[in-house]
């Protein structure tokens, strides 16, 4: 079985055992994933990186999750990835994501930002950062440099079915959907869960007085391009006006690119 590797956070150590539950997690995705690899015959092509041509959201404990494992690369391949992180924000902020944010919505209305803001990212034509194209990295093509830290989306591409779209997520060459389906994991496999780790994570990142009723939508490019470990998170949540005791029922969702 595969084996995923902790981070240690930054802040003297803030959020770790938050984040040590979210690998345990990634290895029950994991095992998930390989469950399906063996029981079905998957038309993913040698070395292939198709879905890592395309950006995602990212959720709070997934891009705090890589934000750390980044720092076991070595500064000149950070310093590559940050510049590649960059050029593709910069591409992302021309979407004005921030006019996603919700305050004080429902949560089905809130929840629906994550679709509105995959459909968005997914508008731009741009490889993900952290995936080698051979040509600005001296690396292996389609390696991706930071595999051990990978969101939970990326884990499950092309082994996860979407039953709202009627769509098998991240990959185009499926054509025998009714025979595949019964042997594919639900999209949204331990989302719940991980929805959870992320509301505990951003209360001990900001002494509790953030995390009710938050949802936390980001991309693959902030982790490159600053440290959530010593990010003032109390102070970024306080300028995004989320109150610090959240209402019944009523959710905020912040967009952070």
């Amino acid at each position: 079985m595969r084996q995923e590797a902790t981070p240690q956070t930054g802040q003297a150590g803030k959020g770790q055992k938050v984040l040590e539950r979210y690998a345990s997690l990634l290895l029950e995705v994991d095992k998930k994933c390989d469950e399906v690899f063996k029981n079905t015959e998957i038309p993913c092509k040698n070395k292939c990186f198709e879905c890592c041509k395309q950006l995602f959201p990212l959720s709070f404990v997934e891009a705090y999750y890589i934000s750390e494992g980044i720092k076991s690369l070595d500064r000149g391949t950070r310093r590559k990835l940050a510049l590649a992180a960059q050029k593709t924000n910069e591409k992302i902020l021309k979407l004005n994501p921030q006019s996603l944010e919700k305050r004080g919505v429902d949560r089905k209305t809130a929840l629906n930002v994550h679709a509105d803001f995959a459909r968005s990212l997914h508008k731009i034509e741009r490889d993900c950062p952290a995936l080698d194209t051979g040509v600005t990295l001296s690396l292996s093509k389609g390696a991706c440099k930071i595999y051990p830290f990978r969101n939970h989306d990326c884990r499950s591409m092309g082994c996860s079915f979407d039953s709202s779209s009627n769509e098998i997520i991240g990959c185009f060459r499926f054509t025998n959907l009714k025979h595949l389906i019964p042997n594919l994991m639900p999209f949204n496999y331990l989302y719940s869960e991980k929805m959870k780790l992320d509301t505990e994570l951003i209360k001990e990142v900001t002494n509790g007085l953030f995390g009710e009723n938050l949802i936390y939508l980001t991309t693959i490019c902030a982790p490159f391009l600053k440290d959530f470990g010593t990010t003032d998170w109390t102070k970024f949540f306080s300028s995004k006006n989320v109150p610090e005791r959240a209402e019944k029922d009523k959710y905020w969702v912040v967009v952070d690119v």
